[in-house]
This record gives structure tokens, sequence and C-alpha cells, in this order.
């Protein structure tokens, strides 16, 4: 995970001394008697961009993550306002412009899909598909070169000149080394 590591058998978050725990807003979750770190690890495995439930939409993603973690369908304290809090704290912790344009690409491929499945097909509107098709072809190549990018930021050393990472940055790529 990016931000906070999860001990492989998922019982456990890692302090690794990183300051991310020093976060108050992860500390309130983290102290708080009916949270604690169930709660955080909830936080991390619904927010992180390397989570493994990444993929699933956000309904999803937290339906199975509160299955998964709590062993029942819902979580009446999802809408405790310090989980709420982490969660938008873990967020900005993470962000990347690259991820809100990742997003923006995925969104119209959505839109484009939609177009070509109601599409009817004939004579008239063969072309016009056609130059659908080739404005897919473009923006799928452009996605995966934002892709590509998306997975190198973890293995940036410097950012300019004698810069180091910053703290998050740093985080990754000791994460991705480990």
């Amino acid at each position: 995970m990016y931000l906070l590591k999860i001990s492989k058998k998922g019982e456990d978050i890692i302090d690794e001394d990183n300051g991310v725990l020093a976060v108050p807003e992860f500390q309130k979750v983290l102290k708080e008697k009916k949270l604690g770190q169930k709660a955080m690890k909830f936080i991390a495995l619904s927010q992180d961009y390397d989570s493994p439930y990444r993929y699933l939409n956000e309904k999803d993603r937290y339906r199975q993550i509160i299955a998964d973690i709590f062993g029942k369908p819902s979580w009446a304290d999802i809408k405790h306002p310090l989980v709420q809090a982490g969660i938008e704290k873990y967020r900005k912790l993470q962000r990347d412009p690259l991820d809100d344009q990742l997003e923006a690409f995925n969104k119209k491929i959505d839109q484009y899909t939609t177009l070509i499945n109601n599409w009817h097909l004939d004579q008239e509107t063969a072309e016009e598909l056609q130059k659908v098709m080739i404005g897919i072809e473009k923006l799928l190549g452009t996605r995966t070169v934002l892709l590509e990018a998306i997975e190198r930021r973890g293995e940036r050393k410097t950012i300019s000149g004698e810069q180091t990472l910053s703290f998050l940055e740093d985080r990754a790529v000791r994460l991705k080394d480990a």
C-alpha cells in the first residue's frame, strides 16, 4: 500500500516510524475505542491507489472491504465523523494530478463504450462509427502513456536537481523496494 503498510496476514497496521501514523486524523481513528485498527484498515484499503480493491467502484469497494474486515454486509461507523475525516485526509495525502487525469480518461472511455453499445450500425452510420473508433484508439493510447507515468512515479529518486523526494514520494519508493 502507498501510505500505510498492513501485515501480510492483514491483521495489523505496521508502524514503520515514517510519520504517517502521526497524522492527527489517523491518530484519532486509532485511539477511538470503537474504531481502532479495523477502521484505519478500512480507510486505507478503501482509499489507497495501491489497494487490492482499487478496481471496484466505490460502492462495491466499500461493501467488499466491510465484509472482509468486519464480516458483515454493513458497518454503522462508516459515517462516523472521525472515519470521514480519516478518509478525506488519506485522499489528500496520496492524491496526485495524474490520478485525476486517469479518472477523467476512464470516464470518457466509459462514455464511448456506452455510445458504441447503443449505436445502430448501418451503411449511413458506418463512417461516423469509424471516426469514433479512431478517437477511442487515440484516447486509449494517451491513457496508456498516463498509466506508464503513474507506474513510474514510485521509481523517482529526485524531483529536480538536488531536491530529494517528499515524504510521500520517499514512502512510495521504500514500499516498492520492500
